[in-house]
This record gives C-alpha cells, sequence and structure tokens, in this order.
C-alpha cells in the first residue's frame, strides 16, 4: 500500500516537472519572439545619420543683436531691441555682416525702418516677417538672394528695387505685401518662383524685356 502510494507520488512529481520544463522553455521562445523587433529597431537608429545641413550654432549677444560667425561671416539672428529705425552693423569682431538670418525681425510690430550695411547678400527665411509697421529698408547693392516668406505680412511695405545681383528670390517672398505698387527687377535671368505677388491688388512690376518675371508680370495684367 505505501509502496503503490510512493509510485503513484512519484508519478505526479514527474508529470508536474515536465510540465514545468515545458512553460519554461515556452517563456524563452516567447521571450525571444517579443523582442526580436525591438533589436532591428535599434540597428536602425544605431545607423542613423542626421541630415548634412545640422550643425551646432555659437550663438552671441552685442547690445540689441544675437549673432553667429560662421565661415567668415556674421549671421544677425536676432533683433532683441524695440526700437522704430534700427539700422545695423557693418561688423561684429570684425568680421562682415552678410545676412539676416532666419526670423531675425519677425513680428516686430513698432518697426518702421531698416537700414542693411551693403555687406548683406542674403535677406533670410521670414526675416521681416509679420512686420507690419516696416515701411522702407535698403537693399544692398551686392545682394544676391531674397529667401522664403522674408517680408511675409509687411503690409506698409510699398515699393522694393532688387538690383541685377539678385539670383533668386524664393517662394512666398511677398505674399500678404497687401501695400506694396511697386517692384523693381534689375536682372533678367531671374526666375519667378511664386513669390506671393498674385493677390497684391495695387502692385506694378518693372522687369527687364524678354525676361521670365515680365512674361509672368504681363500675363498676370501687373507688367509696368
Amino acid at each position: 500500500m505505501k509502496r503503490t502510494f510512493l509510485i503513484a507520488l512519484l508519478a505526479v512529481f514527474t508529470a508536474v516537472s515536465v510540465g514545468c520544463s515545458d512553460k519554461v522553455e515556452n517563456t524563452a521562445s516567447e521571450s525571444v519572439i517579443e523582442t526580436q523587433p525591438e533589436t532591428e529597431a535599434a540597428t536602425e537608429l544605431d545607423t542613423y545619420e542626421p541630415l548634412a545641413t545640422v550643425r551646432e550654432r555659437n550663438i552671441e549677444e552685442n547690445g540689441d543683436f544675437d549673432y553667429e560667425i560662421y565661415e567668415g561671416r556674421t549671421i544677425i539672428t536676432k533683433y532683441n531691441g524695440n526700437a522704430a529705425n534700427v539700422e545695423l552693423p557693418a561688423e561684429m569682431e570684425g568680421v562682415p555682416v552678410c545676412e539676416v538670418g532666419f526670423y531675425c525681425f519677425e513680428a516686430n510690430y513698432q518697426l518702421e525702418s531698416v537700414t542693411l550695411p551693403e555687406t548683406v547678400d542674403i535677406i533670410g527665411e521670414g526675416a521681416f516677417m509679420d512686420c507690419a509697421s516696416l515701411s522702407q529698408i535698403n537693399i544692398p547693392a551686392n545682394l544676391k538672394e531674397v529667401q522664403r516668406g522674408a517680408f511675409v505680412g509687411c503690409i506698409s511695405l510699398s515699393e522694393m528695387t532688387l538690383p541685377s545681383t539678385v539670383t533668386r528670390v524664393q517662394e512666398e517672398a511677398f505674399t500678404g505685401c497687401e501695400g506694396m505698387y511697386s517692384l523693381t527687377i534689375m536682372n533678367p535671368d531671374l526666375a519667378y518662383e511664386s513669390w506671393g505677388l498674385e493677390d497684391l491688388p495695387n502692385l506694378v512690376v518693372y522687369a527687364p524685356a524678354g525676361s521670365a518675371v515680365e512674361a509672368w508680370a504681363s500675363q498676370m495684367g501687373k507688367l509696368g
């Protein structure tokens, strides 16, 4: 009787042990299956490389201006003052100011006039966006590029002349400049890239004969 009980007990123990063993093996197998995608994702992240245009910026401050010196050029990155009439410095730390940076004067509602040094050759993206009171700005003789949305919403800006050195004006550069009545283009090779002139009701465009801008302005009924 005792022997029979011991045999039965041993059988139960064996069955339980086998079951536990199977469960451990199954759990381990499931663990491998579940963690495999995470391993693959980690591998993909390890090989990801940031865009080449991303770089660390070293912003300095001088009076009302934040600026960056990069590759022998000074970029004015932010105007922190509240004057109505602003003159940008010609240089910082002996390095010429060449660019009005991204969104430098954005939404500066009290700004009425800006004087740029002749060394400026780029007016950056959104540089004067929503400067609703801006009515006067000189365009340097060596300006090369007006970037996207540079003067969006400058409703008090009435006229502008872009010299022959300007080789590109990006899209939406003058969107919402509803007070503009005169835009003169000097470069016959300058291509029109949706500058936002379509909805400016009083605008007259002056452009070299045979140029792409002249053709566009003629088609739109805005040629002077």
